[in-house]
């Protein structure tokens, strides 16, 4: 009898043991806002930027993709190029031409690439934005994000500095003919370019801080302030990478679901592990937001790109009604490529896929930044520059004050005060401290 009591201790402290463990994975800070009613869409785009694939379809006359062994792709990136001026353009313009309920229009968010390496006169030659390789020649390329920017459809945020290891890229490149040709044409691909990760963990950390460092330097010199949401690449990174973003003040982080972590192992195993990691570094970083992708729109990846719109639009739908904002995945492939009709395709499928969002039923999404997400998750109100204007947002149902800055009294380190209504979305009201209405 007391055998069996003392196993039935011995269950119930295991199986309590068990239910706090499940508590605090599942935990994590709670979001000060309900998203089924904000309805929230963020556009996010990896690989801008970057010097690469080609500069062109000529790069590839007299050489064999498959002798370069660069690892495995999709079809469509081996063509896929540097965005130009026409090409930035296009896009805001269909960014632009698509307005959320507050009457703001739809907002990207580049993930820049801010370093190339180019083989030029026989010696490797490192360029930093907005400075490009000779290969890649993009007239007005800057004066167009410029202009995207002032009319607010375009925000920069973090995602690399190389997009690969480049002591490995160098390494390779001097061991194969092939790929020193196809490296003084331009082309970024060298044998085992797909595993030779920037963040892997083979790189020390003195070498990854100084280079985060070096990036956020271009980042900030390039678009006059630091960016406030970032992406791996290749969607790999672990504990120590995150400690290092933080270390820096970059807290919002992107696709964690998405994480290849190279320290965990492969298999079911890792999978399960994944999940744990990635619950508990909610539960145990509070101060860390985490975006996580929930809706795909690759549609030059697709043979139907206008049913992979329509997808994403059901995507974005079930996102709400989880009570999350809406993620959406679109990479740099589907708006720049050597083949303007790849172009035209993406193009046309994210104009498809924001006009199905509009006439999705009940209120109209609100296109939001990484950032203004985090702030509202976190403070249930947003203040953000956009273009010329500076956007409020008080997504909780009560009145809330934000601090708009510095006050236009007299009294010396004045602060502005505004109070929003609850759900305004909206400019901020260039007038003294007061009361913003809802829109």
């Amino acid at each position: 009898m007391m055998r069996q009591r003392k196993l039935r201790v011995a269950v119930g402290v295991a199986a309590m043991a068990v239910l706090v463990a499940a508590a605090l994975l599942t935990a994590g800070p709670r979001d000060a806002v309900n998203w089924a009613q904000v309805r929230a869409i963020a556009l996010e785009s990896d690989d801008w930027g970057l010097a690469g694939f080609v500069p062109s379809d000529a790069a590839w006359e007299g050489l064999r993709r498959e002798d370069l062994t660069p690892g495995a792709f999709p079809a469509v990136y081996w063509r896929s190029t540097l965005e130009d001026s026409a090409m930035v353009a296009d896009l805001a313009a269909v960014l632009r031409a698509r307005r959320g309920r507050d009457d703001r229009p739809a907002i990207l968010q580049p993930n820049y690439v801010l370093s190339s390496l180019a083989w030029e006169d026989g010696q490797w030659r490192r360029y930093d934005l907005p400075e490009l390789p000779r290969a890649y020649p993009r007239p007005g390329l800057w004066r167009a994000v410029a202009s995207a920017r002032a009319t607010g459809v375009w925000q920069p945020e973090y995602h690399a500095v190389w997009h690969y290891d480049p002591e490995l890229r160098q390494e390779a490149t001097a061991a194969s003919a092939v790929a020193l040709e196809a490296a003084s044409r331009g082309i970024m691909l060298f044998p085992g370019s797909e595993a030779a990760r920037e963040l892997g963990p083979w790189r020390s950390d003195a070498e990854l801080a100084a280079e985060l460092d070096a990036g956020l330097r271009i980042f900030s010199d390039l678009f006059g302030s630091r960016p406030r949401s970032l992406i791996a690449p290749d969607y790999t990174w672990n504990g120590r990478v995150e400690r290092l973003w933080s270390s820096r003040g970059l807290r919002v982080i992107q696709a964690k679901r998405e994480q290849r972590h190279p320290d965990l192992p492969a298999g079911a195993a890792g999978r399960l592990l994944k999940v744990v990691d990635r619950q508990w570094s909610r539960a145990a970083h509070p101060d860390r937001t985490y975006l996580e992708r929930n809706c795909r729109l690759e549609p030059v990846q697709d043979p139907d790109p206008m049913a992979v719109a329509r997808r994403c639009v059901e995507e974005t739908a079930r996102a709400w009604q989880r009570g999350e904002p809406a993620v959406v995945e679109t990479h740099r492939v589907n708006f720049a490529h050597v083949d303007t009709a790849v172009v035209g395709t993406g193009l046309r499928a994210l104009a498809a896929y924001l006009d199905g969002v509009g006439a999705l039923p009940g209120p109209g999404a609100v296109f939001l930044t990484d950032a203004e997400i985090a702030a509202l998750a976190r403070n249930g109100t947003s203040l953000a520059e956009r273009g010329a204007e500076r956007i409020a947002r008080n997504g909780t149902r009560s009145r809330r004050l934000v601090d708009a800055g510095p006050g236009g009294g007299a009294a010396q380190g004045s602060r502005m005060l505004i109070l929003l209504d609850s759900g305004y979305h909206g400019a901020l009201p260039h007038a003294e401290p007061g009361r913003a209405g809802a829109d």
